[in-house]
Order: structure tokens, then C-alpha cells, then sequence
């Protein structure tokens, strides 16, 4: 399970957002990562954080569609409210 750099500058995202987002279960996303064909991180409590990067390239790989709206950073939506 490789790491990409700058892990601390970027956004990352909860196992139960990915499963919901490629409707499978928790326990196939977890096998993903286990089997190295998603990348992720591994908190201290033991949960894993994905690097959004690097789940928009796991998609692109599986030819998935991409939500952009998922993909925007917060601060660089209009309307401030």
C-alpha cells in the first residue's frame, strides 16, 4: 500500500463516501485497498482515508464516470453563504 506524497496537504475521503459513491459495501472497498488497487492511508483507530486524487485515478483506471462536483474544493465555490 504505496502513499502519495503530501498527504497532509491534500483532501481525503472516508471508505463508507467511496462505497456510496461506487454502490458497493464497505468490506469491497477495504478489499480494494487490501489488494492494493486503491490507495489509502491507515488512521491510528485502524479506519483508512483515500486520497481524492488518488480515488479520481482509481476511477479513470475502471472507467467510471467522475462526479466533478465531489472533486471541487470548497473554498473555490461561489456565493460564500
Amino acid at each position: 500500500m504505496a502513499r502519495s506524497t503530501g498527504w497532509h496537504m491534500k483532501k481525503r475521503i472516508k471508505v463508507k463516501d467511496i462505497a456510496d459513491y461506487c454502490m458497493v459495501s464497505n468490506i469491497t472497498v477495504r478489499r480494494w485497498i487490501k489488494h492494493g488497487e486503491l490507495t489509502a492511508i491507515r488512521l491510528p483507530s485502524g479506519h483508512y482515508r483515500v486520497n481524492i486524487v488518488d480515488f479520481r485515478k482509481f476511477l479513470e483506471k475502471w472507467n467510471t464516470p467522475v462526479n466533478e462536483d465531489i472533486f471541487k474544493s470548497k473554498s473555490k465555490k461561489k456565493g460564500g453563504q
